[in-house]
């Protein structure tokens, strides 16, 4: 009996000893690989203002909700906002959206990011420019469609504001 404990506290020990230290599932690493080269794109296309480029990374069917109301967003209503945002930036001087954190279940993913922008922006008499910087957190939902990941819902979670240096508040 006691040959066979220590036979079998060897293999234990030596099982343990060459066993890996655990790794992200190469299903999650792909995923947040192809998730975060999508945010890049759309990250690119909105520091050159290109509404087309921009467009093209959101699915017909994703459903975007208006802070301010909580209404759902029609693809056309993000490109009308979209444009009017980026008509009264002057130019993005940095914009980054990484992925904090990700969740897997099939063919869904909640994926969780922090976007910083960093942008000289236009009063309202057109002449002015404000250094701009805001921070948001969202939440995102993304599928897997034909083997790629969309996404298809954001929701925002808030952040922060600076103008020129200074903390606004809304």
């Amino acid at each position: 009996m006691r040959v066979h404990t220590s036979l079998l506290c060897l293999l234990l020990v030596t099982a343990c000893a060459a066993a890996e230290p655990p790794q992200r599932n190469p299903d999650t690493r792909s995923a947040m690989t192809e998730i975060q080269k999508a945010l890049d794109e759309s990250v690119e296309a909105t520091r050159v203002k290109d509404i087309d480029r921009y467009m093209q990374s959101i699915p017909v069917d994703m459903a975007m909700h208006d802070k301010e109301s909580g209404k759902a967003m029609s693809r056309e209503d993000v490109r009308r906002d979209v444009l009017l945002q980026w008509s009264i930036i002057k130019d993005t001087v940095f914009l980054i959206n990484r992925i904090d954190q990700i969740d897997i279940c099939g063919d869904t993913a909640a994926v969780w990011t922090s976007q910083r922008w960093e942008r000289n922006m236009y009063e309202r008499d057109g002449k002015t420019i404000d250094y701009v910087v805001t921070t948001q957190k969202h939440r995102e939902e993304w599928r897997r469609v034909n083997g790629h990941w969309k996404p298809h819902e954001i929701q925002e979670l808030g952040g922060e504001i600076f103008i020129d240096g200074q903390p606004y508040h809304e």
